[in-house]
């Protein structure tokens, strides 16, 4: 109801030089915790207060912790690959 035409384009792609994802722009709110502003009078509206376009942490954090569970499961051999 508050988002502008831009936080609408959302491009996410993994970043191969830092193995992470990374995507978005100023106006999305990439997650659950990102919160859009809605006030016309303060000026906010469509812009949000806490927008962290470049890598949506949850995410990153997601894939870690898959990994670490991948090696650790490799390393008592319950996972050959």
């Amino acid at each position: 109801m508050n988002m502008n035409n831009n936080g609408f384009q959302i491009d996410l792609q993994l970043d191969p030089s830092l193995g992470i994802i990374i995507g978005g722009n100023p106006f999305n709110c990439l997650t659950w915790m990102d919160k859009m502003g809605s006030s016309s009078k303060s000026g906010n509206k469509g812009i949000p207060a806490t927008s962290r376009d470049g890598a949506p942490i949850e995410l990153t954090a997601l894939v870690k912790y898959c990994l670490d569970r991948v090696i650790k499961a490799y390393s008592n051999k319950c996972y050959p690959y």
